[in-house]
């Protein structure tokens, strides 16, 4: 059984003067509210200090409510790139740099399927354009197929480039992880990063997910919702980051 707290104790602080050389990143974002709960408050950090983020949404988070008669996949999906952009707007990032692949949420090609080598070119194209000094991702086998979906378009488009600096967020790792899923770690490779000056940021950027954290889609019973315990995992005064060596 994965024990979140042994799993954070090895985490080593990562100063934000070690972030100085970061004037450009990229945020890999597999639904709309990954990015104010995993990296919120390192965006909000970066972007307080004037560097560049850009913003890659891959799924269209269209599933979130699939049973729902008023809000149908189409308006779903609407709303939640309503509410991402809001989110980044509260963090600091600009609109025009936040891009949609727009990729069916739950049904994100992985390696060897339809339409994966297409998202490749598309993201390989925003590398070359962006040249980011580091690059934010869900980690490698998050529990959700669109997370490691969107990790395996990354890792695929990485040997085009020379040394990039990759930094991977868990989000379902927490909740939902098996034994095969926790990654096996050299010492130093999982970092904490201290965000509490940007906290309160980060909640109302969280909460501007409203269709995630509230009964505003009330006709699904099955509907997905962000419970208060869920939310707790990501609103301490540290994030944590995997950067393999």
């Amino acid at each position: 059984m994965f024990d979140k707290t042994i799993f954070l104790q090895q985490a080593v602080e990562v100063y934000p003067t070690e972030l100085k050389n970061v004037h450009n990143c990229l945020v890999l974002v597999p639904h709309p509210d990954d990015e104010s709960l995993g990296c919120g408050g390192l965006i909000a950090m970066l972007t307080g200090k004037k560097a560049d983020v850009s913003v890659i949404v891959t799924t269209d988070g269209s599933q979130s409510h699939p049973n729902s008669i008023a809000f149908p996949p189409e308006k779903v999906k609407q709303i939640r790139e309503k509410e991402v952009l809001k989110a980044l707007e509260i963090l600091g990032v600009d609109q025009e740099n936040v891009s949609f692949l727009e990729g069916k949420d739950t049904c994100l090609p992985s390696r060897n399927q339809e339409g994966f080598e297409d998202l490749c070119y598309k993201m390989a194209g925003t590398i070359k354009r962006l040249k980011p000094q580091l690059i934010l991702v869900p980690y490698e086998l998050d529990p959700h197929c669109d997370h490691r979906a969107t990790w395996q378009l990354l890792d695929e488009v990485l040997s085009q480039f020379g040394h990039l600096r990759v930094w991977e967020y868990p989000i379902w790792l927490y909740e939902l992880a098996r034994e095969e899923d926790v990654p096996e770690l050299k010492a130093g490779e999982l970092k904490k990063l201290n965000i509490s000056h940007y906290l309160n940021t980060k909640l109302q950027a969280i909460h501007s997910h409203v269709s995630q954290t509230t009964k505003l889609i009330d006709d699904d019973p099955n509907g997905f919702i962000l419970t208060h315990e869920m939310i707790g995992h990501f609103t301490t005064d540290f994030e944590y980051f995997i950067e393999r060596r």
